[in-house]
């Protein structure tokens, strides 16, 4: 007589939330979230949410995006060779070779705002009046990022010479005003500014410097004792999240995701999304891209390998990644700021488009988000067959909200996905009936409806059979 299967309590829930587990240096396999985010609640557990999405344009220009920036309540933003303030272009042109612009803005007598990527620097007066940096002892190529640090404007060339300009004067440029980032010998790469402390990135390393007040020369010393192992391998990749910087760096041949915060630097990359982006080994300008996004109550570094078809997401406050896509894609944005409401603002990478972006906006500009849910490997923490005779999704109820479901018992064969069945979320109890028996199987959930998504659980009704 056949053993009977019995019906058990354990476990009442799928496991949901998984950071990215690829086994290779693609996603096509293993668990991972797609143009969601995950928010730890009371009690421990945690709640998926589908992603923000962007508005219909805010406006359209011509040419490529190559960055904006809030000064005094007023966007600039920069397409192709012309710059614009509230979508209204300023006389003259810039430099379109290095993709990207930094920013910085100095105070004084005469304000400015001062752009820059790398290869030409202009300054911007408050009656908009645009003009490349006059003073010859500006350097002739210098790496993308600025520092303000006490009414000086520094910048850094690849020989990793730092280079201070007059008090609030970013027109004026002494020759002796200079100090080497020399601990390590490595090139220069990027600039920026932590606390009250200058950061130099290099190939290899970075080095930390403070206004020391010299009298001669250049006012920074360097920190003593703050030597980080982590450079930087693009300027592209570099991004200052309310005071932490987070880079992507090349250390001894491999590549992690590096943040710091009060001179301290953590690696925050899992090995999985390493493997990811050692996949990109192409970190020119035009082929990497990040920005930031602050929305409710999260913050979230971004990044695009445009070369491997990717953008991953990292939520700083949850110290989680995600996948985030545009219709399957890389997510094609290049810059990111906000207004004073605040809205946050996005810059296409060659549409034209700015965008606001949020979680009011449940599609990308028209375009369905696909929000898939992965999970790993689930067998009960047991070899015998299963069936599972119902699985119940607890989460939002929306009306014109539903889910799809499929599975795989074959370790994320491609050929082996059941169809897609569909839960309506609108129901009270939305439940999927009669879903097969298994031993270890991967679910799949895809949320594509025009409304958000919040999924705090799915229960499920196992019977347990025999080995």
């Amino acid at each position: 007589m056949a053993p009977q299967a019995q019906t058990v309590a354990m476990p009442p829930r799928l496991p949901l939330v998984a950071a990215a587990e690829n086994r290779d240096s693609d996603s096509t396999k293993d668990a991972k979230l797609v143009n969601c985010y995950i928010e730890k609640m009371a009690g421990g557990h945690y709640e998926i949410y589908k992603r923000a999405g962007l508005s219909s344009p805010v406006r359209t220009k011509t040419g490529a995006g190559r960055g904006q920036f809030n000064w005094n309540g007023n966007i600039y933003e920069i397409f192709a060779d012309t710059v614009y303030k509230n979508g209204t272009a300023l006389t003259g042109t810039v430099d379109t070779t290095n993709g990207v612009y930094r920013f910085a803005v100095t105070r004084g007598a005469t304000p400015y705002l001062i752009i820059g990527n790398g290869v030409k620097a202009y300054t911007i007066t408050a009656a908009d009046v645009l003009a490349v940096i006059p003073d010859a002892d500006f350097p002739a190529a210098f790496v993308k990022g600025w520092a303000f640090l006490d009414s000086t404007l520094y910048v850094m060339d690849s020989s990793a010479n730092i280079w201070g300009s007059a008090l609030n004067n970013p027109t004026s440029w002494d020759p002796l005003n200079k100090i080497v980032a020399q601990i390590e010998s490595d090139k220069g790469v990027a600039l920026a500014k932590q606390l009250a402390y200058v950061i130099a990135f290099k190939e290899a390393s970075t080095e930390a410097f403070y206004d020391a007040g010299n009298a001669t020369g250049s006012p920074l010393g360097p920190v003593q004792g703050v030597k980080i192992e982590y450079g930087c391998a693009s300027a592209e990749t570099v991004q200052d999240i309310d005071g932490t910087l987070v880079w992507v760096s090349m250390r001894s041949g491999g590549v992690q995701v590096v943040k710091m915060d009060r001179l301290k630097a953590e690696v925050v990359s899992t090995r999985p999304i390493e493997r990811l982006i050692e996949k990109s080994v192409n970190f020119s300008t035009e082929t990497i891209f990040s920005w930031q996004l602050k929305t409710e109550g999260h913050s979230f570094y971004v990044i695009t390998f445009k070369t491997a078809n990717i953008t991953l997401a990292f939520d700083l406050v949850e110290d989680f990644w995600s996948h985030w896509s545009v219709s399957g894609d890389y997510v094609p944005i290049v810059s990111s700021t906000s207004t004073a409401i605040p809205q946050h603002l996005v810059q296409g990478e060659s549409d034209g488009n700015v965008f606001y972006v949020g979680r009011e906006y449940t599609n990308d500009n028209g375009a369905i988000i696909r929000a898939d849910i992965i999970t790993p490997n689930f067998d009960g923490g047991s070899k015998r067959r299963k069936t599972l005779s119902m699985l119940e999704v607890v989460g939002d109820q929306v009306v014109g909200s539903e889910i799809k479901v499929r599975f795989n018992d074959n370790d994320y064969d491609p050929l082996k996905w059941t169809n897609f069945r569909t839960i309506n979320l609108a129901n009270k109890s939305p439940r999927l009936p009669n879903c097969g028996t298994f031993v270890r199987r991967a679910t799949h959930f895809r949320h594509e409806s025009n409304t958000r998504m919040r999924i705090s659980a799915v229960e499920l009704q196992i019977d347990m059979g025999t080995i």
